[in-house]
């Protein structure tokens, strides 16, 4: 079915507000014409970066957002956005911008 999930990218974050919507417009340049999301999984940044992401989230239903309050760590993390999604595939790519998500496809 072409409008079948494929993809989930798991974005750990902490504050990483400024990187939100590039990040997205890259995503969005790499995937072109696959069905994808963003899961942002963010440790309660105090920058606001999940309030970003979910503002990107109300225009964009890609993108969604698990904000964790009390729990911090990269691994848990990636985890829980894995697992918070029915992608058949997933992926990693942090926040900061140091992954070349043009390897995605």
């Amino acid at each position: 079915m072409p409008d079948q999930l494929e993809l989930a990218v798991v974005i750990p974050t902490f504050n990483e507000r400024a990187n939100v919507p590039l990040l997205i417009e890259k995503l969005d340049a790499a995937l072109k014409g696959r069905n994808w999301e963003a899961v942002f999984v963010d440790d309660d940044s105090p920058d606001g970066t999940a309030d970003a992401a979910r503002a990107l989230g109300r225009r964009d239903p890609r993108v969604r957002v698990i904000q964790r309050i009390g729990r911090r760590g990269l691994s848990s993390a990636c985890i829980e956005g894995m697992c918070a999604t029915a992608a058949p595939f997933v992926a990693v790519i942090d926040g900061d911008l140091q992954h070349d998500e043009t390897l995605l496809p």
